[in-house]
């Protein structure tokens, strides 16, 4: 009886200290100035197998948004409206809320009367407190659409279905490059061609205009449910997406999460933000992967052909080895033997990184059928880095996978052991450097992923030719919409190919390579290496930084204990004035003001005027 009734006194202070726990923290939030996003989460879904919420905060990080992760049982019970004048967002993502508390719709009403902003993804209140689904999911009046039909059918509640744009003007806001989508302006990727994605089959509870729906999820049974709906809904935005985002990211898909938040935080809501390019300005890899004897005709026509230019640094990856399929083939590039002219060649034109393990197609076979263990992958990635050491007298530090057979997280994981920053990756295709993830978690916070930007499900020239059959036309306007997407973007995209292929579009290549030099003459973007790219943004994540509201101004707090040169901010131009801060430079587009930090001091604070 005393071991019952102590226990029962042992609880009830434990929910005690919760509450007081709870209370004090709900209090901090609601009267702190600092601008923040939040993004929810319900304990009860976070499990060690899929991090969904470690793949936002990855994200949330990597674009420079100061952002906040709590329980939604940790928001304020009172004070919504309070809440939105620190709070312009709250991020409701999938899978880690499918339960929300009963009381939390109103909750959420009163945010959005007040003019906060709020962004609901998938299967967010689908579910009660035991785990069972609704009838009715429980923010359906705020979406516009009840978004669990489990009650009426069933098991096909849940489908697949091709993520379908509206308009192109559409696809763009929602910053999809070109090449991300074929015919109907339906989402794609390298070698896939469409992609069909989870969805969630709904109804429409309220009147929406087709003007506020930006893309459909199409069933193979041409079935089709809105996907991607931005509404009005009081003083308020809400926007709806019919995508598990955060699962995507988990599992190497990272394009549709950074592109949902990019549009709903810079371009809807506006957000004082870090941008995570330097100086702001957005920019290009260009990958040549050389890895076979074919390219001793081709390299000296790069010359030839003004394709080698001093200050357009490209990323030469090579496997170095004098054989391609077989010991003895004679076939292989040969960089230490036959190819040293040629890489003396190239060596001043950009940075030299390691494709693969001394032999292309024998490395990858190896990989592939799994006749090569860990240490095999890392002796033979040594093996070629050792080779290109001796000749550019520099370590090598990025890297390709031949016939893009990168088994994760063991590679990556080889790379970080052996000193490597970045990775050319077919994983996350057509979106920014990021710290990857696979199976549930970040691969590495140190090795930073370079995804492949597609044509459609096509990569490479040659494939471009043989799979797709593309005019030159085409590729030329593909590769200018790569320029333009970056430099209005301000964010980084890696085109790659075979020095070789070139042959194939020699017009489209040439009009390419005179864009990108016009371009960043003139500042709109910056054509670097993975290894400058990669610098950055290992530094970039470093940087620490807060807005916080003091009166009528903007306080800003930067700090990065390896220096703030390069680093720069965005201030939405219809809050703030124009800036004039000591040690700064200044560019603007539609929406922001950008401010460059130039000296290298480890932290910065400065406040800015509310206009």
């Amino acid at each position: 009886m005393k071991k019952t009734v102590i226990l029962a006194l042992v609880i009830a202070a434990i929910l005690i200290l919760y509450a007081v726990h709870t209370t004090n923290k709900a209090r901090d939030l609601a009267k702190n100035g600092e601008l923040q996003v939040l993004l929810l989460y319900n304990p009860a879904y976070l499990t060690e197998t899929v991090r969904v919420l470690d793949a936002y905060e990855s994200v949330l990080q990597e674009e420079g948004i100061p952002h906040k992760s709590i329980s939604i049982y940790q928001l304020p019970r009172e004070g919504a409206g309070e809440l939105a004048k620190r709070v312009p967002v709250i991020l409701l993502p999938d899978t880690i809320l499918q339960h929300v508390p009963p009381e939390f719709r109103d909750w959420a009403k009163t945010y959005l009367e007040n003019g906060g902003n709020l962004l609901v993804v998938y299967d967010v209140g689908v579910k009660n407190r035991k785990g069972l689904f609704l009838n009715t999911a429980a923010l359906s009046e705020i979406t516009g659409f009840n978004t669990i039909l489990y009650a009426t059918a069933g098991g096909s509640a849940y489908d697949h279905g091709f993520l379908r744009f509206t308009s192109e003007a559409k696809r763009t806001f929602f910053e999809i490059p070109t090449g991300k989508t074929t015919e109907g302006l339906t989402l794609s990727s390298y070698y896939y061609g469409q992609l069909a994605y989870p969805l969630a089959k709904n109804e429409q509870v309220r009147a929406i205009s087709q003007d506020n729906i930006y893309a459909y999820a199409v069933t193979k049974n041409k079935e089709k449910f809105p996907a991607i709906v931005l509404t009005d809904y009081a003083k308020g935005k809400v926007l709806y997406i019919n995508l598990p985002l955060g699962q995507l990211k988990a599992n190497a898909d990272d394009l549709p999460l950074r592109a949902v938040l990019r549009t709903f935080l810079f371009s809807i809501i506006n957000i004082p933000h870090v941008v995570n390019v330097e100086n702001g300005i957005g920019g290009i890899v260009i990958n040549w992967h050389i890895d076979s004897n074919a390219e001793y005709r081709i390299l000296p026509r790069l010359q030839k052909m003004g394709l080698l230019r001093a200050g357009v640094p490209l990323s030469f990856h090579v496997t170095a080895g004098d054989f391609f399929e077989r010991s003895g083939d004679d076939a292989g590039f040969d960089a230490c033997g036959k190819g040293r002219p040629l890489m003396e060649l190239i060596k001043p034109y950009g940075a030299v990184g390691s494709h693969g393990g001394w032999a292309h197609n024998w490395f990858a076979n190896n990989i592939r059928n799994a006749t090569f263990t860990k240490e095999e992958i890392r002796r033979y990635i040594q093996k070629n880095s050792s080779c290109l050491e001796k000749i550019t007298g520099y370590k090598i530090i990025e890297y390709s996978a031949p016939d893009g057979v990168h088994p994760q997280p063991v590679t990556t994981s080889v790379l970080e052991e052996l000193g490597f920053i970045a990775y050319y990756s077919t994983g996350d295709v057509g979106s920014a450097p990021n710290r990857t993830f696979f199976e549930g978690r970040m691969v590495s916070s140190s090795v930073i992923a370079f995804p492949v930007m597609p044509f459609g499900r096509s990569a490479s020239l040659y494939e471009m030719n043989v799979l797709d059959k593309r005019k030159d036309r085409e590729i030329r306007e593909w590769f200018l919409d790569i320029l333009t997407y970056a430099a209005q973007n301000r964010t980084i995209r890696l085109v790659y190919s075979h020095p070789y292929n070139i042959e194939l579009y020699p017009r489209a290549v040439q009009a390419f390579m005179d864009a990108a030099v016009a371009m960043q003459q003139r500042k709109a973007i910056a054509v670097s290496t993975m290894t400058g790219y990669a610098s950055f943004f290992r530094r970039f994540l470093k940087t620490t930084y807060s807005f916080s509201k003091d009166g009528s101004q903007l306080r800003v707090v930067l700090q990065n204990p390896e220096g703030l040169a390069g680093i720069c901010i965005a201030l939405p131009k219809h809050t703030y004035r124009k800036p004039i801060i000591e040690q700064t430079t200044l560019q603007e587009d539609s929406r922001f003001f950008y401010l460059t930090m130039v000296a290298n001091d480890k932290d910065k604070t400065f406040t800015v005027d509310a206009d």
